[in-house]
């Protein structure tokens, strides 16, 4: 292990505890300061922004931070210094024996480093805390009876009642809270006991207090209750799956670094849609033995966790695993998706106070957070989006959208849901059947690797986006006939107003952890994230296949590596972007077939990307990179017949 020279000035890198500066001041006796030019070397020392790779920060006391190896982990802190050498007996004097001196390279904003840092001692801390404190699947164990024991403190202040099914029905109530501990557990490296208490306790339970009066609300009560029992039902069933099948699904999934609900959620909304029948049965008892609004949502939802336990099937379950993993294989690129639903379609964000168009069922959804809905969709990252913000408890109108992959809306954090473009295929049409609401829109996002990272304003060619369009932008005929792409003319994804622009394609950065510290500090750092590049001109329909169409996608992204297509700066400041604008525009209107040379530029383009990706990964087979060339072939012929 290497050491430090006792005689000299160190520099210190600290994660934990020390990032507070009260508490740095009283170990070593001096004041952190941001600025180089600020510190003496006396009173006041530097203290830097730093990251170490190698290693991740994890607390199995709450209190404690501890840094142990992790091949593919870091650590934010900082680094201060220099220190007199004086001050390394008050710092293992603080630090105590968990903890093993060891000099490391840090990274700052000026370069790297080495430093001082007190890394976490393994064998000391397992004779501390036990094998668990590095075990995840122990540290979850110990976790849920940690928020199991405050959900019972919550039904016991809350309902005066110590019943176990009440206990479930809290916890899907508090369902995004319960999310956000295990999240803040795992990214932080622990979270105390009185911060799982504070969240599950001091948080009102929802109820119907605020519509009690409401006659509208009254009205659709009927279609959301129907909706809560639905979801309820769904959740319960796939952390039934989550849990029993552990094994199973570690043993299918591609990796920590996709989302671990993906093939659970799956697997329960292919069990759930092959029994709509027992479930509009079921909805339908639950609805006539309840009234609205005399018996509270936690009865409503107490009704559909003893439907879910009636409903449950563990050999339909395990059967729908391993069809799941007889189908599945693995892709080249990280994929999400987020799904849209209106009953009205566009018109819930042209006419956002519903004065012109009606939705009978859900009147754009504006009553969600009012039956919880907010809070029971978090597996699939349901919320409302009215095109302007994606989290509010205000009420508001918009689509119900489906953010698969979401960790936190609010946060913004997501990963991945999966690298096989048949899993997701089946996970966006599962969802459209289970949600019984219009489908509108389709997103699809790509994470890419940052070698290949796309290039911000570099469109792909009007020929190969005019392939994609027939493919999957709802080109249908109108009431005289005529043949159009609904997405291109239908104001949902373009707009030619004072700002033209064009929700083709977008470059992002996606963030999948993120870490919340309860310590005072002086300042912040901001993870780099992953670029993302996400095409949301899609129809989300059940008429499609998608699984050759987001083959077609990752083809073109590590072909050509495009990026964001269209802002209205683009607009202004590239005479090339406004060119390939308005001639989309244009054949949108009135679409032509798309020419056999540049179908086959497609598919060569297509084709192209995919042999990279091929080679990069090894895991798409050259079968199928022919069987999805095949399939887009087939569809733009199709689609040529319809033009022609």
């Amino acid at each position: 292990m290497e050491r430090s020279a006792h005689n000299k000035p160190f520099n210190l890198f600290v994660y934990g505890t020390l990032m507070n500066p009260s508490v740095f001041r009283a170990v070593i006796g001096k004041r952190l300061v941001m600025l180089a030019g600020d510190a003496d070397g006396f009173e006041t020392v530097w203290a830097r922004e730093a990251l170490l790779s190698g290693y991740k920060r994890i607390s199995p006391d709450s209190t404690y931070h501890y840094a142990v190896p992790d091949a593919t982990g870091f650590i934010r802190g900082y680094l201060i210094g220099p220190l007199p050498a004086e001050a390394m007996a008050a710092l293992r004097k603080y630090e105590g024996r968990n903890y093993s001196r060891k000099t490391v390279r840090v990274q700052t904003a000026e370069g790297s480093t080495r430093a001082v840092a007190f890394i976490g001692d393994l064998k000391a801390m397992e004779h501390s805390f036990g094998y668990e404190f590095h075990d995840p699947f122990k540290q979850e164990v110990l976790l849920k009876e940690k928020i199991g024991a405050a959900l019972l403190e919550a039904e016991k202040e809350q309902l005066q009642t110590s019943d176990p099914l009440n206990r479930r029905a809290l916890a899907e109530l508090h369902g995004s809270i319960i999310r956000d501990l295990f999240r803040q557990h795992f990214d932080a490296g622990g979270i105390g006991d009185y911060a799982i208490r504070r969240s599950l306790r001091d948080v009102p339970l929802p109820n119907f207090a605020r519509i009690a009066g409401d006659a509208e609300a009254r009205a659709l009560a009927p279609h959301y209750l129907s909706m809560v029992i639905r979801q309820v039902v769904l959740n319960e069933i796939e952390e039934r799956i989550y849990q029993e099948f552990r094994y199973e699904l570690d043993h299918i999934s591609p990796g920590s670094e996709f989302y671990d609900r993906t093939l659970s959620c799956l697997s329960a909304l292919r069990l759930l849609n092959d029994r709509l029948e027992q479930m509009e049965a079921l909805v339908a008892a639950c609805l006539a033995e309840l009234s609205f609004p005399a018996r509270g949502l936690v009865e409503y939802v107490r009704w559909a966790i003893g439907a879910a336990d009636a409903l449950y099937d563990a050999q339909a379950a395990r059967q729908e695993i391993h069809n799941i993993r007889t189908h599945m294989g693995r892709g080249c690129v990280p994929l999400g998706a987020e799904l849209e639903f209106s009953n009205i379609g566009h018109g819930v964000i042209l006419d956002p106070r519903g004065q012109r168009l009606c939705d009978l069922r859900y009147d754009g959804f504006l009553y969600f957070t009012d039956f919880a809905l907010d809070v029971l969709t978090w597996k699939l990252g349901g919320h409302i989006d009215d095109h302007y913000t994606k989290t509010s408890h205000a009420p508001r109108r918009g689509f119900f959208e489906l953010a698969l992959g979401s960790l936190s809306l609010e946060a913004g954090l997501s990963k991945p849901v999966t690298d096989d473009p048949w899993v997701l295929n089946q996970l966006i049409h599962h969802c459209r059947r289970f949600y019984l609401i219009a489908p509108h829109s389709l997103h699809v996002t790509l994470q890419i690797q940052s070698r290949r990272k796309p290039v911000l304003d570099r469109p792909l060619p009007g020929s190969l986006m005019r392939c994609l369009f027939a493919l999957a932008g709802d080109p249908t005929r109108d009431e005289s006939g005529a043949l159009r792409i609904n997405r291109l003319v239908g104001q949902e994804i373009a707009r030619d107003d004072e700002a033209p622009h064009m929700l083709f394609s977008e470059v992002s950065l996606r963030h999948s952890t993120g870490v919340e510290d309860t310590t005072a500090t002086v300042g912040s750092l901001r993870g780099s994230g992953r670029y993302v590049q996400q095409f949301k001109f899609l129809r989300l329909s059940p008429h499609l296949d998608y699984e050759p169409i987001i083959m077609a996608l990752v083809g073109l992204q590590m072909s050509l590596a495009p990026g964001t297509f269209l802002t209205a700066s683009q607009y202004e400041a590239s005479a090339r972007h406004r060119k390939l604008y308005h001639e989309l525009m244009e054949w949108g209107s009135r679409p032509r077939p798309i020419a056999a040379g540049e179908v086959e530029t497609f598919l060569g383009y297509v084709y192209d990307g995919l042999m990279v990706a091929q080679a990069g990964r090894g895991e798409l087979s050259k079968a199928y990179i022919a069987w999805s060339l095949s399939q887009l072939r087939d569809m733009l012929r199709t689609f040529n017949q319809m033009a022609e």
